[in-house]
């Protein structure tokens, strides 16, 4: 019972999708991929709800981005995540999904006491002095309050809204459902690997909801940036926060993009701006965790040009490794060299190309065509996009952290812009990253390398024994098991399984049909019989012609 009313529930809600797609223009999406043939579409054809509209907004990405805010929290989070993938989009759709505005109406306090009461284990009045009642931000998972605790500190208080985590889950699951039906049985988006778009935003929005990880986060930005004059991380508090609130620190600012406040805050737009941009590549290049949404409403100034980042739930870790690739892709291009910044943009993407010599190609022609003048007048921004377009026209992905890698530096060269047009980016991260590349070249440097080498190889040599010895012993016992994987086959069972289906529906039909002959001959009595056989027969010879018609495989 429970289940059935789960698959009720799912059709709604898949009906509530389809009516918001449809009504923003995106009729030819819906049957695109298929998803016009289900229940939940006959249902809203049957009372006229599924019907394109007359009049459109200007562009694609604008439509998307007023189809997911209709459609609730969950929806808007996963355009976020949509906007960090031009790879899998395109540049233009990402660019208006960027600026999804994650506000709503805020929930009344009474139900977010409640929430603040379960986590803590005692009510406001036990432990805060005061506790502004009013909301000062609310967006869709959380509501952020302004409240003094009793040692006197000015805390900013953040409170997940509540049945939120119940309302996502449902919607993720549907998700799951749809991107496993979309990769089955549309082609042309299988290769953009929906399943894997889908986990990847599960995985992140899971992430967010848990609000302890979120602690951790501001507490590793807090130690990386301590001494720091012109960084300035919150502060948690730990004795009052949860799975469900976290506590830190108000922020005494200013939005970045306010520059009427900055001279009653002895702030400096250029200074600003430069200091923003060291920020973010110390970020990605020397601690290799990094604010992955650094837009203006995340970023505030303080006071004496200090900068802060709020909202620590989108933030993107790289490994080691992960930055000395980047650094090989952005010094390839400074120095003009195809081969290497074609090597490293590889590795930064899933796939293989399907020509190297023509990704090669087309990546010189960029290089000696646009990539000195990206160079020489800043336009980092520009370059990403012409390199996500590459990876699009040769089939490749950028892989997830790489994508919320290159969306942060694209957005803060953007804000650095907006503070000062006159800047130039390129100089700050071409020193991070020839500071990277010469390291590599340092004698500890390179021991490190050698002794890590060392040790998988002596790893290895000690894994292969061991492993050659399993193999030999489960071929001695007969217990060694091959398993191959072919691709095309389950297609190949389906058709043969549906063929066979046919099969024996055309004997069984036969066969009653000879049977029901045989009774109307033997007489009177057998009469009746034998004619319901023959409506049987012909029941089971139409479906079967219908079923051969609508598969159109004939």
């Amino acid at each position: 019972m429970l289940a059935l009313a789960k698959q009720v529930q799912d059709a709604v809600r898949v009906a509530e999708v389809l009516q918001v797609l449809v009504r923003h223009g995106f009729a030819d999406l819906v049957q695109w991929a298929g998803l016009h043939e289900g229940l939940p579409a006959r249902l809203l054809r049957k009372v006229r709800l599924l019907e394109t509209p007359s009049g459109e907004p200007e562009t694609r990405g604008q439509r998307l981005r007023a189809a997911l805010t209709e459609l609730g929290p969950t929806y808007v989070k996963f355009g976020q995540v949509l906007s960090t993938r031009p790879d899998v989009v395109g540049v233009d759709v990402a660019q208006s999904l960027s600026e999804l505005q994650d506000r709503v109406k805020a929930v009344p306090f009474d139900a977010m006491a409640a929430v603040l009461e379960a986590e803590l284990g005692a009510g406001v009045d036990a432990l805060f002095a005061e506790f502004n009642k009013e909301a000062v931000a609310a967006a869709s998972l959380s509501q952020v309050y302004r409240a003094t605790l009793k040692s006197g500190e000015a805390v900013a208080v953040k409170v997940q809204r509540p049945g939120i985590e119940r309302v996502i889950e449902r919607d993720l699951s549907l998700l799951t459902r749809v991107a496993e039906w979309v990769a089955e049985h549309v082609e042309e988006i299988a290769f953009f690997d929906p399943q894997g778009v889908v986990e990847e935003f599960t995985r992140s929005i899971r992430r967010e909801l848990d609000f302890t990880i979120e602690r951790r986060v501001i507490e590793r930005f807090r130690q990386n940036f301590e001494g720091v004059d012109d960084v300035f991380v919150p502060r948690v508090y730990g004795e009052v926060s949860s799975k469900r609130v976290v506590t830190m620190d108000w922020v005494d600012g200013v939005r970045l993009d306010a520059l009427d406040e900055y001279p009653a805050r002895n702030c400096d737009p250029g200074v600003v701006a430069r200091a923003g941009c060291r920020v973010v590549c110390q970020q990605v290049f020397e601690h290799h965790l990094f604010h992955a949404d650094p837009h203006p409403g995340n970023i505030f100034i303080t006071r004496d040009n200090q900068i802060c980042f709020l909202d620590y739930g989108m933030v993107g870790h790289l490994e080691r490794t992960d930055a000395a690739i980047l650094a090989d892709l952005l010094h390839g291009v400074f120095r003009e060299d195809v081969r290497s910044s074609v090597d490293a943009l590889l590795m930064l993407s899933t796939g293989e190309p399907r020509d190297r010599e023509a990704l090669e190609h087309e990546a010189a022609d960029f290089l000696a065509f646009e990539g000195r003048a990206i160079v020489a007048e800043g336009r980092v921004g520009d370059g990403i996009e012409r390199m996500v377009e590459i990876l699009r026209r040769n089939r490749l992905q950028l892989a997830p952290r790489f994508s919320l890698l290159l969306k942060a530096l694209a957005t803060i060269e953007s804000v650095a812009h907006l503070l000062d047009p006159a800047m130039d980016v390129v100089p700050i991260i071409q020193s991070y990253v020839e500071q990277l590349v010469a390291r590599r070249y340092m004698p500890q440097h390179i021991m490190m390398e050698v002794q890590a080498g060392m040790a998988e190889l002596m790893k290895l040599g000690r894994q292969v024994p061991v492993e050659l010895h399993q193999l030999l012993r489960m071929l001695r016992r007969g217990t060694l098991k091959i398993q191959l994987s072919h691709e095309g086959l389950d297609r190949l069972s389906n058709v043969t399984d549906r063929a066979s289906n046919r099969i024996t529906f055309g004997i069984i039909a036969g066969s009653i049909i000879i049977g029901s002959s045989l009774l109307i001959a033997t007489g009177a009595r057998a009469h009746p019989l034998g004619i319901a056989g023959f409506i049987a027969a012909g029941v089971l010879g139409v479906s079967l012609l219908v079923s051969i018609l609508r598969s159109r495989n004939y």
